[in-house]
């Protein structure tokens, strides 16, 4: 469920899970992202960190495209 995307999950848990949160990302940190060597494994949180990123919007954020994923597979 899209409620529990949290700080602590990897980058990689949530796009693996949730595509549409590639936007975030992408929209936060530049395309780049996915070819960096930390992504995938590392944490949210610390990619927010290490971009100077709000956490909890970026979090917000990800749980709504997430629940256009949720939404897209109900129908």
């Amino acid at each position: 469920m899209p409620e529990n995307i949290s700080g602590d999950m990897t980058t990689g848990e949530v796009t693996t899970r949730w595509p549409s949160t590639k936007e975030v990302f992408t929209r936060h940190f530049g395309s780049g992202c996915f070819t960096c060597p930390a992504f995938g494994g590392e944490p949210i949180s610390m990619a927010c960190t290490m971009h100077s990123t709000d956490l909890d919007v970026f979090v917000s954020e990800l749980k709504e495209a997430a629940r256009k994923d949720e939404q897209a597979k109900s129908s």
